[in-house]
């Protein structure tokens, strides 16, 4: 059984892969799977048409914004890394794969699920407020309506 396992840099990471270790066998394979913000090749463009500093003392401030949620990602994916291994899971069974974002992040967690034929995808639910998952949705909830061929646990 092939499991990807969406995290982030948030505390859902943890929960999600606490519920993985206690539920699932070691044997399984794991691919912790994070998918990294990224600013837009526009943004740079424009900073460097315009010329205008404030604009780009802000493009310097976002990509250090960037770079700071890499880091907070990486140190999250030790954690996880740490937890799978405490729970008995090896080297060999458990990978990690962090690619930045292309089309959206759900969506790039589903490119990943089809690309790797995984037979499941595990993600955490964010609590949002109704008003804001309808107008915005959530990765879950779009994962799940997308999904083909894969069968998808939603980690509360």
């Amino acid at each position: 059984m092939k499991m990807l396992i969406a995290i982030d840099d948030s505390e859902y990471a943890i929960k999600v892969v606490n519920y993985v270790a206690s539920a699932v066998k070691p044997i399984v394979d794991i691919t912790l799977f994070c998918v990294l913000p990224t600013m837009s090749s526009n943004l740079e463009n424009m900073e460097k048409d315009l010329k205008q500093p404030f604009f780009s003392e802000k493009v310097i401030e976002l990509r250090w914004m960037v770079d700071e949620e890499k880091k907070k990602t990486e140190s999250r994916i030790e954690e996880c890394l740490t937890i799978l291994k405490n729970a008995g899971f090896s080297d060999n069974t458990v990978k990690v794969k962090m690619k930045n974002k292309v089309i959206g992040i759900a969506r790039d967690i589903i490119a990943e699920a089809g690309k790797g034929k995984y037979d499941t995808i595990v993600v955490g639910r964010r609590g949002l407020s109704a008003t804001a998952s309808f107008v915005l949705g959530s990765v879950s909830n779009k994962i799940v309506q997308n999904i083909k061929d894969c069968t998808v646990w939603i980690v509360e």
